[in-house]
Order: C-alpha cells, then structure tokens, then sequence
C-alpha cells in the first residue's frame, strides 16, 4: 500500500507495517513484507548492511563488487566518430 504519492526511485513506497523480531539461532530475525522489500529494491538472497541509526535500524542493499573479468566482459566499446580531416576553413598563416 503506497502512503500519500511518495516514491522512492520512481516506486510507490510500501507504508508502515508492524512486524515481530523472532529469535533465529542465536540471533534475532524480521521478515519483510513483499511490499516493502519491492520499495526498497531488495531480493531473495542478496546481500545487505546493517547500520544501527539514531531511531533505529537501517537496511541498505550492498552492491556487488565486480571482478576485472566481469567488467571487460560487460565492456560494450562505442565505434568512434568519424572526423573529417579538413572539416574547418583555414586560419591565420593557413589561409595563405
């Protein structure tokens, strides 16, 4: 449900929604609503921080590092732009 128009990145934000930390081995768990995990950009599985803030605690994707390999492979090189070598009229002792 989106609260009063506001977006995030172009998504409706999810509104408010009460949840219980339970207990998950030796520490504690919430689960997000799909909702809210959709507003915020966030997927089964994928890697998160955790940073405690001054009224509570805050949930930020962590952006996947790519390797070199990764990079080249993704590397889409643009065709340069053809230049025409006399494309301007001569100036000063040129025009001579």
């Amino acid at each position: 449900m989106a609260t009063g128009g506001v977006s995030i990145g172009g998504v409706p934000a999810a509104g408010p929604s009460r949840q219980a930390l339970r207990r998950w081995g030796n520490s504690l768990g919430v689960r997000l609503p799909v909702a809210i995990a959709r507003a915020a950009h966030l997927q089964e599985d994928q890697d998160i921080e955790l940073s405690v803030v001054e009224d509570g605690v805050l949930i930020r994707p962590i952006q996947p590092r790519l390797s070199l390999e990764q990079r080249l492979a993704a590397y889409v090189p643009m065709p340069p732009e053809p230049v025409e070598a006399m494309a301007w009229e001569p100036l000063g002792a040129e025009a001579t």
